[in-house]
């Protein structure tokens, strides 16, 4: 009985774990999915749809102007999958969870849908005491990304220090972009792989690396799924995040959709993203706007601007229970979400900016509140030493006045100096042995007192050396890393200035192989000509040569025939027959 008992007790007990275990699979339950047209819909009120030659339909964000996927308004936090990034934007559960990101240098920062859930899609460096991380671009697979072959641009990566690396607050601590460069040469690739369902994830830093580095325990905490699409949250040990799996269907479309090239032909100017050197990337809000207004405008212009009417979306298969798509918005019996208007998109995007300025403002007002705090504790120190030192002094001065209270009464007003003569020499004796103790009392009184003063100074003057020796260590810091920054900036300069003293030295190298194969190319062309002239000069001193020997030539033979002639007629009488 009591082994049946057990059983029956050990089996309830796995029952309950089972049904109280959080909800970490892929997806979510089977049969609810979502088509890539939940992706078009849901962040069509937080920006617009562009459409790119090369990646198709990409989403530009509104968003501030230091943005950078995988550093702006969010951290990292350890699950079962690895680091995953949790994002504060209400649009991160799809943009830093799916799909890719890709920098254009007139549109800047760009998603690209993708269909594959992931912590985060993030290739990873550490080495020199930093962890850095970048977005993977399109088309990179996990094992292309940690290849030589493949190169990130720098204005990509973000790098921080190993102990930081899971605060909520990691974007305090990024190392400024300018040194970025140096890093990268320092660290090598991480290749810390997850494998999950025949499934392979970047999952980063270990758990037992960063507890090593930071000096303090790393939670790892549960994935918890969501029905809807949301902002992520954190509560007790479960990151709760909507990922649901997606099917490609090709009928899914934006509402809108801006052609990239018609409106960077139409606005040269109005560039949305540009390199930096100092900060890597920099976002115009101004013209990101213009953006956004001229792909919401009432009136679009359609060389520029593609409207997408509902009817040519009706073949969308709806995503989840309860999700809104171009065809069901209205129908009966579904409990869908309200639909989102034109001005209800703006209004949620001014909500959502002015929370992060809010957010920001708090973050500021925090840290003055801690340095506030923290003055005031030092000051409220003192004040309690100093009012310790009173009571304890009040304390004393309590006590001498009770013991010469005690003293008068043990010893009352003695009768006139008769009287007093009178008394045995005893008495006189016994009240001199009471006043020596009591004069020993108050002498050993006074010795605690001032012990005790000489301690409190003693502890005072540690702690304002202690103070003075915290102000000295953070000043000396500052000035190292002010000195190191300034080294750093130095070394940059100089490397810059080397580079562009190599690119002067190329250039005036070719200047001078140009001059140099131009010179030979006219000294050709003047050997040519001489050679030319040379060569006429040639045939006609041939030529001369030819008409001398044949005048020669000639003469002789005139020569020959007059000689001949001569010889002709003194032969001729011999010749003659003579008369009878």
């Amino acid at each position: 009985m009591k082994v049946l008992n057990k059983i029956w007790g050990i089996t309830l007990l796995a029952f309950t774990l089972i049904l109280s275990a959080p909800h970490t699979s892929m997806a979510q339950q089977e049969g609810e999915y979502i088509s890539d047209q939940e992706f078009y819909d849901e962040l069509q009120p937080y920006g617009t749809w562009i459409y790119d030659p090369q990646y198709g339909n990409v989403w530009i964000p509104d968003v501030e102007e230091d943005f950078r996927p995988y550093a702006t308004r969010g951290y990292w936090a350890m699950t079962s999958y690895g680091n995953t990034w949790v994002s504060d934007y209400p649009w991160g559960w799809a943009t830093f969870h799916y799909g890719r990101w890709h920098f254009d240098n007139y549109y800047g920062w760009e998603w690209v849908p993708g269909n594959e859930w992931a912590p985060a899609w993030v290739s990873w460096r550490n080495g020199g005491g930093y962890y850095g991380w970048a977005p993977m671009e399109p088309g990179i697979s996990i094992d292309a990304s940690y290849s030589d072959d493949y190169s990130v641009p720098d204005n990509y990566w973000v790098f921080a220090p190993y102990a930081y690396i899971n605060y909520t607050n990691v974007y305090n601590y990024y190392v400024p972009y300018y040194r970025t460069r140096t890093i990268i040469r320092n660290t090598n690739w991480l290749r810390n792989r997850y494998n999950y369902n025949n499934r392979v994830y970047n999952a980063g830093p270990r758990r037992e690396e960063i507890q090593r580095y930071s000096h303090r325990p790393v939670r790892v905490y549960n994935i918890n799924n969501v029905n809807r699409p949301s902002r992520i949250t954190v509560n007790n040990n479960n990151i709760n995040i909507y990922r649901p799996a997606v099917r490609q269907n090709t009928n899914a479309r934006p509402a809108r959709v801006v052609d990239g090239n018609a409106y960077k032909q139409q606005n040269p100017t109005q560039r949305i993203g540009s390199r930096d050197r100092s900060r890597g990337t920099v976002y115009n809000a101004a013209n990101a706007a213009r953006l956004a207004q001229a792909a919401k405008a009432s009136t679009p212009d359609t060389r520029v601007v593609r409207v997408n009417r509902n009817d040519d979306r009706d073949n969308v298969k709806p995503a989840r229970p309860g999700a809104i798509t171009p065809g069901n918005a209205n129908q009966p019996g579904r409990t869908n979400r309200p639909a989102v208007t034109g001005d209800a998109q703006q209004q949620q995007r001014t909500i959502d900016k002015q929370q992060g300025a809010v957010r920001q403002q708090q973050i500021r007002e925090r840290r003055e509140k801690a340095q506030s705090e923290a003055t005031q504790q030092q000051t409220e120190q003192q004040k309690q030493q100093l009012e310790q030192q009173r009571a304890q002094q009040q304390q004393a001065r309590q006590q001498q006045l009770e013991q010469q209270k005690q003293q008068r009464e043990q010893n009352p007003q003695q009768p006139t100096r008769p009287q007093r003569a009178s008394r045995p020499a005893v008495t006189d004796d016994g009240q001199a042995q009471q006043r020596q103790r009591v004069l020993e009392q108050q002498e050993q009184q006074r010795q605690q007192q001032a012990e005790q003063k000489q301690q409190q100074a003693q502890q005072v003057r540690q702690q304002q050396e202690q103070a003075r020796e915290q102000q000295r260590q953070q000043q000396v810091e500052q000035r190292r890393q002010q000195v190191s920054q300034q080294q750093e900036q130095a070394r940059e300069q100089q490397r810059q200035q080397q580079a562009e003293q190599k690119q002067q030295q190329a250039q005036q190298v070719r200047q001078q192989q140009e001059q140099a194969r131009e010179q030979q190319r006219q000294q050709q062309a003047e050997q040519q000509k001489q050679q030319a002239r040379q060569q006429q000069e040639q045939q006609q001193q041939a030529r001369e040569q030819q008409r001398q020997q044949q005048a020669e030539q000639q003469r002789q033979q005139a020569r020959q025939q007059q000689e001949q002639q001569r010889q002709q007629k003194q032969a001729e009488p011999s010749h003659r027959p003579t008369r009878p």
